[in-house]
């Protein structure tokens, strides 16, 4: 049964985009045209009830400033939060300084965070009855209509942008938060139902030796030490088809990593150090070691065993941002790795089984180039932290590349630093509190020394506080005063 509708309202059919389609200034692939009827006398009718005569009070004020031409005032928006497959009635409020002109239209868009799931809600005011181009000096414009999330929507909350735009541009924000596109941010409401993303915390464990490294993990330490964890999907943190799980050991002089991948089709052609394993089938690893932010080093290993390490002074730049000289992904670790597969390498028209990458990271080489205050103390004291994620790509030939993330940063982004999970430094036993010295000739210690002084202060103020108490009158229906005793004021 259609559901009803207000006289004045209408609900927004999305267009939906791929995140890349965000990323575009021109607005010609993230707008859509809208057919312009010329208003009848009915339409100026529905046209006047929304043309208001004072300033709004929108539960949200935003005062986004266009080219000093048109200001977005704000929005309301109820029910919320939001709940995927339901609508939420959004009602904008513009002013109009001087008219737009001819050929500008207004544009509606929804999106998760870093433009994850974008909708199109483009649409002309006032269930298109009045158009930009008809916008007089003076005027304030009510426009309603209804979004509605897809009951798969996987993200905490949602983005509401708009803007006006023509043909090929955006007219420009003066005021107001913007995305460096001319999309005016109007609101950022909550999701309902949605929990949290996952924060991941792990304590590795302090081996005497480290493993041989051969691919293998059949030694007693790697069955003893913990998962830290199934992967799961980076953009939704949802599970994979393909399971995958790490462990991680460390000692005076490395860090041991352990990754043990399902995968029914294991293959990879890069062969050189530093090729862009990203682009096939590799594990990953980002340690922001002293948990800045902003400095942290990258390692990856393909399946057929193929090394990548760079350091990032900061996000997403290379070595090369510090010495033009040099070229990115110049910088180089002692980073030693094994692998082994379960299946043939390559071979894409078999069944596999999966692949195991055995990697040990020299404590000296986290901090990467970093000097100083930038880099970490090592060996790591028992109780100490690092910021850690850790990732795979798989590439399927029916499905293509999937991403997934010990972490799920729930952005198309690795390098979101803030989702990076906690590493704890561990004893052997996983204990992340360093044992008390023992005391010499395993003698208990003795108890401390009786402070007389303390002792008669307290008796001399029970003292007092029994003669204050002395002789008032008893509670009724209760006992004695309870005698007080030094100590037990």
């Amino acid at each position: 049964m259609p559901r009803k509708q207000s006289l004045f309202s209408f609900v927004s059919r999305p267009v939906f985009f791929g995140s890349a389609a965000v990323g575009l200034v021109l607005c010609g692939s993230g707008c859509v045209e809208q057919q312009e009827d010329k208003p009848t006398a009915e339409d100026m009718a529905q046209i006047q009830q929304n043309l208001l005569s004072a300033a709004p009070t929108p539960a949200r004020v935003v005062n986004g400033d266009f080219d000093g031409k048109v200001i977005y005032l704000g929005v309301d928006a109820e029910p919320l939060p939001a709940e995927p497959g339901k609508d939420v009635k959004i009602v904008h409020y513009w002013k109009v300084i001087s008219p737009p002109g001819d050929g500008w239209r207004t544009f509606t868009h929804l999106s998760g965070p870093n433009n994850q799931g974008f909708q199109n809600y483009d649409h002309a005011p006032i269930r298109g009855k009045y158009p930009v181009s008809q916008w007089k000096a003076g005027d304030i414009i009510r426009d309603e209509h209804f979004i509605r999330l897809p009951p798969t929507w996987p993200h905490t909350t949602v983005e509401l942008y708009t803007g006006l735009w023509k043909g090929q541009v955006r007219m420009p924000v003066k005021a107001g938060a913007q995305d460096g596109q001319n999309r005016l941010l109007v609101a950022k409401f909550d999701v309902a139902g949605k929990a949290p993303p996952l924060e991941r915390r792990y304590v590795a464990r302090k081996v005497k030796k480290g493993p041989k490294l051969d691919g293998k993990l059949d030694e007693p330490i790697w069955a003893e030490a913990p998962s830290m964890g199934v992967f799961l999907n980076t953009l939704t943190g949802e599970p994979v088809r393909q399971r995958t799980e790490a462990k991680m050991l460390w000692d005076d002089k490395f860090v041991y990593l352990a990754f043990q991948n399902q995968d029914d089709d294991v293959w990879g052609d890069f062969d050189k150090r530093d090729d862009k394993l990203w682009q096939q089938e590799a594990v990953e690893i980002m340690i922001d070691a002293n948990g800045d932010g902003k400095t942290y080093t990258e390692y990856q290993v393909s399946p057929k065993g193929t090394v990548f390490d760079t350091y990032l002074p900061e996000y997403r730049k290379y070595e090369d941002s510090l010495d033009p000289k040099a070229k990115p992904f110049s910088w180089n670790s002692g980073l030693k790795a094994a692998v082994t597969v379960e299946g043939t390498l390559g071979k894409r028209e078999d069944t596999d089984k999966g692949w195991v990458a055995e990697i040990a990271i020299p404590l000296a080489d986290v901090s990467g180039m970093a000097k100083g205050a930038d880099a970490v103390k090592v060996p790591p004291a028992i109780g100490d932290t690092w910021r850690v994620n850790l990732f795979r790509l798989d590439v399927t030939k029916a499905s293509g590349q999937e991403a997934q993330g010990w972490s799920p940063p729930m952005v198309g982004d690795f390098h979101k630093l803030d989702r990076f999970g906690t590493v704890v430094f561990g004893d052997d036993k996983g204990e992340t509190v360093a044992s008390a010295a023992p005391v010499e000739g395993d003698k208990a210690p003795e108890a401390p020394a009786k402070d007389e002084a303390a002792t008669k202060r307290a008796a001399l103020k029970a003292k007092r506080l029994g003669a204050a108490l002395e002789g008032m009158p008893k509670p009724a229906g209760k006992g004695e005063v309870p005698k007080v005793t030094p100590g037990g004021e």
